[in-house]
């Protein structure tokens, strides 16, 4: 398992409000098990997002974001974690076969 820093959209979305409702994005922590990411891309609009000061004010303007997307058995998740996509597929390569842990 790798650890990320995941960007969470927490923004209400009443239906009857969906246009005048303020984007409001967290930021956390997710472990990603490399065996069950199916793909990555970018993630275009959080660069924008981040430009216009929607994102967490301590986030620098030359950060990059990507989504992830894991299978989760019957259903299929998709995740925006902090990095390039390159970054990312860096720190999500494994290795086949064992592995020394301690030695």
């Amino acid at each position: 398992m790798i650890r990320f820093i995941e960007v969470i959209n927490q923004t209400d979305w009443n239906p009857r409000m969906e246009r005048v409702a303020t984007p409001q994005y967290t930021l956390a922590e997710i472990w990603i098990n490399p065996h069950y990411v199916i793909n990555i891309r970018e993630a275009r609009g959080y660069k924008s997002l981040l430009a216009e000061g929607f994102l967490p004010a301590d986030l620098e303007d030359g950060h990059s974001f990507t989504l992830v997307t894991t299978n989760e058995g019957e259903r299929v998740v998709t995740h925006v974690v902090m990095g390039s996509p390159t970054a990312v597929a860096t720190r999500l390569e494994y290795r086949e076969g064992p592995e020394l842990l301690k030695g």
